[in-house]
């Protein structure tokens, strides 16, 4: 069987108690772009009789999973390194609630659960691979960037981890499904092991420009990234706009249906906020920015 891909990397903060490990609090770190497992070797006890080798034992001692991936989102970050946020304060700032995210002596990095798919080919037809490894340590990233140029490379994001035996009575480190037909049924595999029973995406950010609209009193917005298929735009002005906390929270009220293109009548210096939602009014993503409306003449 030939590995052909990867994806879905998720974790899950891990718990045990009285030889029965739990675990909670679970979700996607990113977008998966490579995964390798180094096991360290375990030297050979070997039992000696009639002047040779008779019995020998070759346990597993420990290994470092590396994974990559687009990006590390800030929930996960949180969560499998043990930090906080901090809020920050920038008068100016067209970022909708900005935060620092602090390493200091608070942090505590946890014992997480972690899963994967690997796609792969098995005699010419596309199988999936739930890998999950029951008990693992993260350490913290380092950075590395180069700056763009003519062409742009691509810079992931890479976490290594400290692979450990469970404390379940058998001492768990790794399951590995048989070839399963479709992703889906992978990842549902993943989920039930660490009992994701609903991750919960995180809040989509957007850039909201605003420019003099056509006549006066209105303004022509630009929003990035765009509404999704099936979601619809909803925007508020005042001297200050608070955008929806989390994903999902409901924008059934408050909030003025836009289709995307109208020029909005809002008056310059106002803070002008715009939330994607889905058919079920909640929220996907939101950002606002500074009204610059066309003048009187």
């Amino acid at each position: 069987m030939a590995t052909i891909g990867l994806s879905k990397p998720y974790y899950a903060l891990y718990q045990e108690s009285g030889g029965t490990v739990t675990y909670s609090g679970g979700g996607l770190i990113g977008k998966a772009t490579e995964m390798s497992l180094e096991l360290e070797g375990a030297d050979a006890n070997i039992l000696y009789a009639d002047n040779g080798p008779a019995e020998s034992d070759n346990q597993f001692a420990g290994g470092t999973l590396t994974i990559s991936t687009d990006d590390l989102l800030p929930e996960p970050m949180l969560a499998i390194l043990g930090l906080v946020e901090e809020e920050m304060t920038l008068e100016e700032a067209s970022t909708a609630t900005p935060k620092w995210i602090v390493y200091n002596d608070d942090q505590a990095i946890p014992y997480v659960g972690f899963g994967g798919i690997i796609k792969a080919k098995q005699s010419g037809v596309t199988k999936w691979i739930a890998v999950v490894l029951t008990k693992i340590q993260f350490a913290n990233p380092g950075i590395n960037a180069v700056t763009q140029g003519e062409t742009i490379e691509w810079q992931t994001k890479e976490l290594t981890a400290t692979v450990m035996r469970d404390d379940s009575t058998k001492h768990k480190w790794q399951m590995q499904s048989t070839p399963m037909d479709t992703e889906a049924d992978a990842e549902a595999a993943i989920k039930k092991a660490l009992n994701i029973t609903n991750p919960k995406p995180a809040l989509g950010a957007m850039t909201v420009s605003s420019a003099a609209g056509s006549v006066a009193g209105k303004t022509k917005l630009t929003v990035t990234p765009p509404v999704t298929g099936g979601n619809h735009y909803g925007y508020k002005t005042g001297a200050t706009v608070t955008l929806p906390a989390a994903y999902g929270e409901d924008v059934s009220s408050g909030w003025t249906s836009w289709n995307g293109t109208d020029e909005i009548t809002a008056a310059t210096g106002q803070e002008i906020g715009v939330v994607e939602a889905n058919a079920e009014n909640q929220a996907v993503a939101a950002g606002k920015g500074t009204v610059a409306a066309k003048e009187g003449e």
